[in-house]
């Protein structure tokens, strides 16, 4: 293909996931630090300052279904790190759906409501769905391949014959109109690669997602003793190993335990019953062939340790800045085609 068909096909891709490649650098960079993030933007109800006994998992989703009666607990995430809570997901027979933080200490509820009362849980939701189910997904994948054909189409029409590094020279002394095309090709040349992958394992991620047809059965109501007595029973499985989080499908917990000797997000799993103890099954990381926990640590870039997700949020930041130029630079050139031509005069 030739330079302006290349050119042609960035644009146009450009033009049109503008605002949804904006929206997934920004939240995507707010979910690289998503603990920290969320207790320091709402210290109040992520944040646990109790004092006394120890709050367990049973005894946080009775909280948490207390404190939003006709909601049941559909998911229940461990405190993460010192001073985190408990965090739970509920829905009601309708399908709506409510968050509840529980202290992990004492076991007092902190926040419990919509998204709007936990913005980087909201974060997480529109970064991977748009708050739109399978449809939301669906969206998100196309995103992902226009990002992958956009990172191709913009090498191909930048890629220059010889002295790379001189194309990429910004000369800051031109108009601001031309600093900003320069800056828009170089920055986006720079990070290409790495919007590439970014595109390529978020698509890794989602499309198993749309294509899975499973549906989750609806919890059973059992008491916290009911609840920590099959925890209690999953743990002997895997016995060294910290809680992550426990999703409640009908009469049973599938438990997930961290698994840090295969990689930062990998998980041990645990079905157990509830009504009466037994586990069903106790799967080991290494024998767990699910796609995401593969693919998840490279798209966070917990794969390359602490620095990788300081690289991707400067990587997200340029991505923003492309999505808010491009547009820019699109209706610069369009006002510069409407504006009337200097007469010349004798």
């Amino acid at each position: 293909m030739t330079r302006a068909t290349w050119l042609r096909i960035h644009r146009i891709l450009g033009l049109a996931m503008a605002a949804f490649l904006l929206v997934q650098a920004l939240t995507g960079a707010l979910l690289l630090y998503r603990g920290p993030a969320a207790r320091m933007i709402d210290p109040a109800g992520m944040t646990s300052r109790g004092t006394g006994s120890g709050c367990s998992a049973g005894r946080a989703v009775e909280q948490a279904i207390h404190a939003l009666p006709g909601y049941h607990v559909t998911r229940l995430f461990a405190p993460d790190a010192v001073g985190a809570t408990w965090f739970a997901q509920l829905s009601d027979d309708g399908g709506r759906t409510r968050y509840a933080s529980i202290d992990p200490v004492g076991g007092r509820v902190l926040r419990a409501g919509s998204l709007a009362h936990f913005p980087v849980e909201a974060a997480l939701q529109i970064h991977y769905r748009l708050i739109a189910g399978k449809a939301g997904m669906t969206i998100v994948a196309l995103n992902a391949l226009a990002l992958l054909a956009m990172a191709v189409s913009g090498l191909a029409f930048w890629w220059p014959k010889r002295n790379p590094g001189k194309a990429l020279t910004i000369r800051w002394t031109l108009s601001p109109r031309l600093v900003l095309r320069q800056a828009h090709r170089t920055i986006g040349v720079v990070a290409a690669a790495f919007l590439a992958l970014l595109a390529l394992t978020g698509l890794l991620l989602v499309l198993p997602e749309i294509a899975d047809g499973s549906a989750t059965a609806a919890p059973v109501a059992a008491p916290a003793a009911a609840i920590d007595r099959s925890l209690t029973l999953a743990q002997s499985a895997f016995p060294d190993k910290s809680l992550r989080d426990f999703r409640i499908d009908g009469d049973r917990l599938i438990v997930n335990f961290n698994a840090p000797e295969r990689n930062s997000r990998a998980v041990h799993r645990a079905i157990v019953t509830i009504p009466q103890p037994h586990i069903v099954s106790a799967v080991h990381a290494e024998q767990n062939g699910a796609l995401w926990m593969i693919v998840l640590p490279i798209h966070a870039g917990n794969v390359i340790g602490p620095i990788g997700p300081a690289l991707l949020l400067v990587v997200a930041l340029a991505l923003a800045t492309l999505a808010l130029s491009g547009p820019i630079m699109w209706w610069q050139a369009a006002a510069q085609r409407r504006r009337p031509a200097r007469k010349v005069t004798a």
